[in-house]
């Protein structure tokens, strides 16, 4: 039974344009069927602050505190950070990492967890971007694209564990090799006789 669902991504672009085409680049890798941009708009983040262990985004409210000179009185400013973390106290003290060394008073003042379910930043040699000459370096490029996008990557593990123990799968792509995913018990013996 197929069912709709909405994720939502964050894209640094210049242009809802552009943003649209490079989600749909990036999304094509991993999803079979029909799928669609059902809508775009600008956020509001200050800061990525990244995290190589991180699965998750919580948005960070920082606020910013100086002092009015004139007046004397303390104002605050507030900036939103995007946190890639593995959880909400991992969050906080990557954010405190990130911020190690500021020369500002500053205070998280929210953190919670989002629905994000990835960040695509720019590239300027990426493959959804510029038009190249050349079919093999097109290959290449998407190649590359897809083995160093992390939501492709998790995307072909959650298809792997997805197939069950003592079955084999095969994934056919016209101008592409067959691909075989054997979690057959035995199949290695079978594979050398």
């Amino acid at each position: 039974m197929q069912k709709k669902v909405t994720e939502l991504y964050i894209v640094d672009a210049l242009s809802f344009t552009e943003a649209e085409s490079r989600i749909i680049g990036e999304m094509s890798c991993f999803i079979s069927g029909e799928f669609e941009v059902v809508s775009e708009k600008i956020t509001n983040y200050s800061e990525l602050v990244q995290s190589p262990d991180g699965d998750r985004w919580y948005r960070a409210k920082v606020v910013f505190k100086t002092l009015d000179e004139k007046t004397m009185n303390e104002k605050k400013q507030a900036q939103y950070y995007l946190v890639q973390a593995k959880n909400i106290d991992n969050a906080k003290l990557t954010l405190e990492q990130f911020m190690h060394g500021t020369l500002a008073d500053w205070e998280c003042e929210a953190l919670q967890e989002t629905k994000i379910m990835d960040v695509f930043l720019y590239a300027p040699d990426a493959l959804h971007g510029k038009a190249k000459t050349y079919e093999g370096e097109i290959l290449k490029g998407a190649e590359d694209s897809i083995a160093s996008s992390p939501s492709c990557r998790r995307a072909a593990k959650k298809f792997i564990d997805s197939i069950p123990d003592g079955q084999k799968a095969t994934i056919s792509a016209t101008g592409c090799k067959d691909v075989v995913i054997d979690k057959t018990h035995g199949h290695e013996k079978q594979d050398d006789a």
